[in-house]
């Protein structure tokens, strides 16, 4: 049942109203200021006259609270009623806010009806779409650290542990690119006291030393050619809060030796500064490579590693958390499929096999980046259930160099071959006729035809099918 509240000043005009909208769940007001305090959000429609004093038509106390409501719910349909109608007054109305302009001099209680009930089916598509949308953002958080795995249960205890006790120790979190550092960066920050204080991040990019040095700690005007005025640096600007240095193993030796200057007593001095500063900043470090070869090769301060490596966070790579990739998948997939508005249902348990047996070596983002495209492909061709004709053909494949070594066909290879079967008899029972058999097999033309391709992009039409005349038919033709 809809709830619209209906602003007037005729009190015989509000009962009829009423009695017309008797499907509804009508509020009513004969005042600007009863109708203010009815307000609220779950209104499907406001029905608002301009003029609530008959003895002065020229004021329109309607117009002067239409703006107030607009501000207050701008998705809220908001239908002016009145008996005084000019262009520039709908103008007006509209330009505040109004949704429509309804005349009460030409009244048609059915019209006005079906476009009342219209403004409000589309007020609580709006409202239930911004609810299931802030619904999907809290329940995929993106400080959320996915897995099922000791290994990673034993990294959230350990930051959040770390983000509650040691609020000043540097932290060094290591792992292969892909593995989720820069979340577990945010999951830190997320159970820290200083959540709510200056956060920065930073991730070294092709830059000169000098600039890197600015940017990291600041300069003073004058300090090289361009430097016009002062600048803080990020240490800086994070101070009170925590700074994320990302790639820390392709640092500058001598940007490494002023961050050892930081740690041992909280001061930086900006480029061409003969005065320090001392700050109150947490360092968290993230890398991907190997720091002891690093030192090894002089191209990392030993001392440096010391001082970072007393709390080290490791992120191992997902093809050693093999548990993980079933509940990493099942996230995304319950994230992409809503997200990218398919009618996905269910994965099927294959998908799950042939994801467990592959090597990820891009880790949880390159999970990630599979599970988003397949639920694309399954929306193209309007599937409910995610097989693995949705997976890149390089997971497939892997799959299937395994068991051409045992000379059988795989299970993706038995799927399209049952498919294609279920397609030959639809075609015999629909006499040749492609839509028809489309049509028993609960699927488009367009979509058939996408399942015979299949055959071909998967390359066993040689090895296990005798491919008939009629397939050829189904992908060469656009006749029905």
């Amino acid at each position: 049942m809809f709830k619209i509240l209906v602003a007037d000043d005729n009190q015989d005009f509000l009962e009829s109203v009423k009695t017309v909208l008797h499907e509804f769940r009508v509020l009513t007001s004969n005042s600007i200021i009863d109708a203010n305090q009815k307000l609220s959000p779950d209104l499907d429609a406001v029905l608002l006259d301009l003029v609530f004093d008959d003895s002065r038509p020229e004021k329109l106390q309607g117009m002067d609270f239409l703006p107030q409501i607009h501000n207050l719910y701008p998705d809220l349909p908001i239908i002016i009623m009145t008996n005084y109608t000019s262009t520039d007054i709908s103008f007006l109305a509209g330009k505040a806010g109004a949704t429509d302009f309804l005349s009460k001099k030409d009244l048609n209680w059915i019209e006005w009806k079906n476009r009342i009930k219209k403004y409000c089916e589309k007020s609580v598509r709006i409202r239930e779409l911004k609810l299931k949308t802030e619904t999907l953002e809290n329940k995929y958080d993106e400080t959320q650290i996915i897995g099922s795995s000791q290994a990673i249960e034993y990294v959230r205890k350990q930051l959040k542990d770390l983000a509650q006790n040691s609020v000043e120790i540097p932290i060094l979190i290591t792992g292969e690119t892909g593995t989720g550092k820069n979340l577990a960066v945010k999951y830190f920050r997320k159970h820290s006291p200083r959540k709510d204080k200056p956060y920065k991040e930073f991730s070294i990019s092709e830059l000169s030393e000098t600039v890197l040095e600015s940017e990291l700690f600041g300069h003073v005007k004058g300090a090289f050619t361009g430097a016009d005025k002062d600048k803080k640096g990020l240490f800086e600007e994070a101070d009170g809060g925590i700074l994320f240095l990302d790639e820390i193993g392709d640092y500058d030796l001598k940007i490494q030796k002023k961050i050892i200057r930081f740690i041992e007593d909280k001061t930086i001095s900006p480029v061409g500064s003969t005065h320090s500063k001392k700050l109150d900043v947490q360092l968290v470090m993230a890398t991907n490579r190997n720091l002891t070869k690093l030192i090894s090769e002089e191209k990392f301060r030993e001392d440096l590693y010391y001082r970072i490596n007393k709390v080290k966070i490791e992120l191992l790579p997902l093809r050693e958390r093999k548990e993980d990739i079933v509940f990493l998948t099942d996230y995304f997939f319950n994230y992409f499929k809503e997200k990218e508005k398919t009618n996905l249902l269910k994965i099927i348990p294959d998908v799950y096999e042939i994801l467990k047996s592959y090597k990820w070596l891009g880790n949880v983002r390159e999970l990630q980046s599979v599970i988003l495209a397949a639920c694309t492909r399954a929306r193209l061709s309007n599937d409910k259930e995610l097989s693995l004709r949705h997976l890149p053909e390089e997971i497939v494949q892997q799959k299937e160099k395994v068991s051409e070594k045992t000379g059988f066909p795989t299970i993706n290879t038995k799927i399209v071959i049952l498919e294609l079967e279920e397609i030959e008899r639809a075609l015999e029972k629909a006499n040749g006729k492609k839509s028809e058999a489309a049509k028993m097999l609960g699927m488009s033309l367009d979509q058939m035809r996408y399942r015979v391709q299949r055959v071909i992009d998967f390359r066993i039409i040689e090895k296990f099918l005798n491919i008939k005349q009629a397939y050829y038919k189904i992908l060469s033709s656009k006749t029905k």
